[in-house]
């Protein structure tokens, strides 16, 4: 587990693009280029086999990005481990992400490693899909995409608002 290289950037833009069509997110009504942000890599036998991008916004961190080449061999779990651990170097008290309503696995995975499902953000794809035409209207097993949902990791005691 490391950060990604300034000399591994392209791989970075590659990885992203075959994941999600491009560098660039669109979640919660805003388009955000994943390349500006910091992100970390995961090996398995010596090969790249996992890349998330945070972005830290005040107090929160948010995984803009997350995905594994191999599944069932902890890169997901280690992945998500070090942007917990990124919020609270950088003080954040929240780890938060969005998934689409089709995303089963990454809905199961994100609950089993203890991650809380806080919102739904009902119809939130069609704004998604405005700034982004990519994003396609059917996920797995032919399902609608429709929604996203947020999920969150409190990962300090709320602060006294002064």
């Amino acid at each position: 587990m490391r950060a990604v290289r300034d000399d591994e950037r392209n791989w970075m833009a590659s990885t992203l693009a075959r994941d999600w069509g491009s560098t660039q997110v669109a979640r919660r009504g805003e388009l955000v280029d994943a390349m500006a942000h910091p992100a970390y890599l995961v090996e398995a036998d010596g090969q790249p086999a996992g890349l998330a991008v945070v972005a830290v916004r005040g107090d929160e961190i948010e995984v803009l990005s997350i995905g594994v080449s191999v599944r069932r061999r902890g890169a997901g779990r280690a992945l998500m481990q070090r942007c917990a651990s990124h919020g609270r170097e950088t003080g954040c008290r929240r780890l938060w992400l969005t998934t689409t309503n089709d995303n089963i696995g990454a809905i199961a995975f994100y609950q089993h490693i203890g991650l809380d499902l806080c919102a739904l953000h009902r119809d939130a794809v069609d704004e998604a899909r405005r700034l982004k035409p990519s994003i396609s209207t059917h996920g797995e097993g032919g399902i609608p995409i429709k929604h996203e949902l947020e999920f969150e990791l409190l990962l300090s005691p709320p602060r006294a608002v002064m």
